[in-house]
């Protein structure tokens, strides 16, 4: 629901770190003579992979799906949702091995490595980890709902880190484990909502959207209120903040699945009180006050609208806050924005 910018200098780190590792791991099981599960099919698609890794790893939102449609009909078995309890081809198993457990499990997962010196073992830290992704994306609320900080911390007593959601599931498609465009930082509701349900087929339908493609006019939050649809339709005078339960959110949106996989509408409807305090600001804040600001140097729109609402209006600051969207499409539709932008072209 909120767009993640690209950013070529963390993908590049990213790359740099991985790159050696995945193909030092597929050049080992290719030499190894003995391992009768790797078969001529087998030694092909991990020859592919290799020659393309670079291009997997880095390869953006839209790049992925090619690569994707590429192994559903050159090598399906590691493209494909298997069942609880159907068993996995050695070919899946070993590119899960190289992706997942070796590639995203030890390699982006841990954070620290044991070293042995002087006959004495201790744990280093990384150069590079899944903090350091978080940490190089700049990203501080989940991009899926927009309700939760995704902060890190990383001290000497404590470490915690938002989760990355795998867009394109790990499961169904092992080969993108470890793709940069592919690691989602979210928070774990929502993380936990999406699950392993295929991305990609609901993406190829026109039902999803991937963050890094989301537009702003994707989805708007809007409001009904005691089943009217428009404010002027009831008596403001008489509006109170007991009158939060009338109100439901509504979630406008051009992708159905977003909603789906993570709720977002039913949600919300956890956060009417925000919407009356708008509604109620919108009808007793005075005119003068902004006036005020004005006077008192607070000149732009911006400044202005952060002070009285607290949150950012800015589409490329949105994640800086949770509910930011909410706010911000609300108060445009009450009007807000437009009559502080009066008020300054006035002053």
């Amino acid at each position: 629901m909120i767009r993640i910018k690209s950013n070529n200098l963390a993908c590049d780190e990213h790359l740099k770190f991985l790159k050696q590792k995945i193909e030092d791991r597929i050049k080992k099981i290719l030499e190894d003579k003995k391992d009768i599960l790797v078969n001529d099919e087998t030694k092909a698609c991990l020859i592919c992979i290799k020659n393309n890794l670079e291009i997997i790893l880095k390869a953006n939102p839209d790049e992925l799906k090619k690569i994707i449609k590429y192994f559903q009909i050159k090598y399906p078995c590691i493209a494909k949702k298997y069942e609880k309890n159907e068993s996995k081809p050695p070919i899946y198993q070993i590119v899960y091995n190289i992706f997942v457990e070796n590639g995203y499990d030890d390699y982006l997962s841990k954070v620290e490595i044991e070293i042995q010196k002087n006959k004495q073992k201790f744990k280093e830290e990384k150069e590079y980890h899944a903090y350091k992704l978080v940490e190089n994306l700049g990203i501080k609320t989940c991009p899926y709902c927009n309700r939760s900080y995704i902060s890190f911390v990383k001290n000497d007593d404590k470490k915690t880190r938002p989760q990355l959601d795998h867009f394109y599931p790990k499961a169904i498609y092992p080969f993108l484990a470890c793709s940069f465009y592919n690691l989602i930082p979210s928070c774990s509701a929502c993380n936990h909502m999406k699950s392993d349900d295929d991305s990609y087929n609901d993406e190829k339908d026109g039902n999803l959207v991937h963050p890094y493609n989301i537009k702003d006019s994707d989805f708007t939050f809007s409001y009904t209120f005691d089943n009217l649809d428009i404010l002027k339709s009831i008596d403001k005078e008489n509006i109170r903040f007991k009158d939060e339960e009338k109100i439901k959110i509504t979630l406008d949106r051009k992708y159905e699945k977003n909603n789906d996989y993570f709720q977002l509408e039913t949600i919300y409807q956890n956060h009417r009180d925000i919407v009356i305090e708008l509604i109620l600001k919108e009808i007793n804040y005075p005119k003068s006050y902004i006036d005020e600001l004005v006077k008192n140097g607070f000149g732009t729109e911006e400044e202005i609208y952060r002070f009285i609402f607290s949150n950012y209006l800015k589409t490329d600051d949105l994640h800086k806050r949770p509910l930011s969207k909410l706010t911000r499409d609300i108060v445009e539709e009450l009007g807000i924005l437009e009559k502080i932008k009066l008020l300054i072209k006035e002053k």
